[in-house]
């Protein structure tokens, strides 16, 4: 049985938390950002790494009339690859002489392949990290008819509550996140800066930006598969 590819995603991909305090300042404009990325019918996302490691990824997808996601994702920091063309989904590690598909008779197909509804995990509003519940302060400020919204993040509240719902994640030391939406009220960038111990207990230090341009602006991805491997 072929496995279920996983690329390596953002430290604090996959949430969004609100809990039961009152939502701080713009709280609910990056919210409504978040929800208007998940309608994108296309898009791509360049992860950089602001400490000098320059480009750490980029992916590319876009919905086609039959709502079939297709998409390409590589990983400049440890070569992963991954390719879709809504009907088979291949991927490629660091090594490989070949790709692997995973096709409708594999156990693990439902779970690679991906559309309008069942999206990318870049795809999804989760690649923001938001949560209302333990925001230490705010700032805001125009840019180019940019609006930028800064939210430093209480640690002490992230680690008794955040903690437990990431992944990969065993405690907060300084959290701070940027997010710039256009006059659209999208989010083109987002910001995350900090001191983390992951679940091996290895303090990190994190400062990535997360570029999305394309916006609606993708209809066709080239296929990069050469050489699938035979099972």
């Amino acid at each position: 049985m072929r496995k279920i590819f996983f690329c390596v995603l953002p430290i604090l991909l996959a949430i969004m938390l609100t809990g039961c305090a009152a939502a701080p300042e713009n709280y609910g404009e990056i919210k409504k950002a978040k929800e208007l990325y998940e309608k994108l019918d296309s898009a791509r996302v360049v992860m950089v790494d602001n400490s000098g490691g320059g480009e750490l990824m980029d992916f590319r997808f876009y919905i086609n009339k039959k709502d079939e996601m297709i998409f390409s994702y590589e990983s400049f920091e440890n070569g992963d690859k991954a390719y879709s063309d809504g009907v088979q989904f291949f991927y490629k590690t660091e090594g490989d002489s070949g790709w692997t598909a995973i096709t409708p008779n594999d156990e693990a197909y439902i779970y690679n392949i991906y559309n309008r509804k069942y999206r990318y995990p870049y795809a999804r509003g989760g690649l923001f990290f938001l949560d209302g519940t333990s925001v230490s302060s705010v700032e805001t400020a125009e840019d180019g008819g940019d609006r930028l919204i800064t939210y430093v993040y209480d640690c002490d509240k992230l680690n008794d509550y955040a903690v437990t719902k990431l992944d990969g994640v065993s405690e907060f030391s300084a959290l701070t996140c940027v997010y710039r939406l256009n006059a659209d009220g999208y989010i083109t960038e987002f910001t995350e800066t900090g001191t983390i111990t992951d679940d091996t207990e290895t303090v990190r230090d994190i400062d990535l930006t997360y570029r999305v341009t394309e916006m609606n602006g993708i209809n066709i991805i080239e296929n990069p598969v050469d050489y699938v491997l035979s099972e």
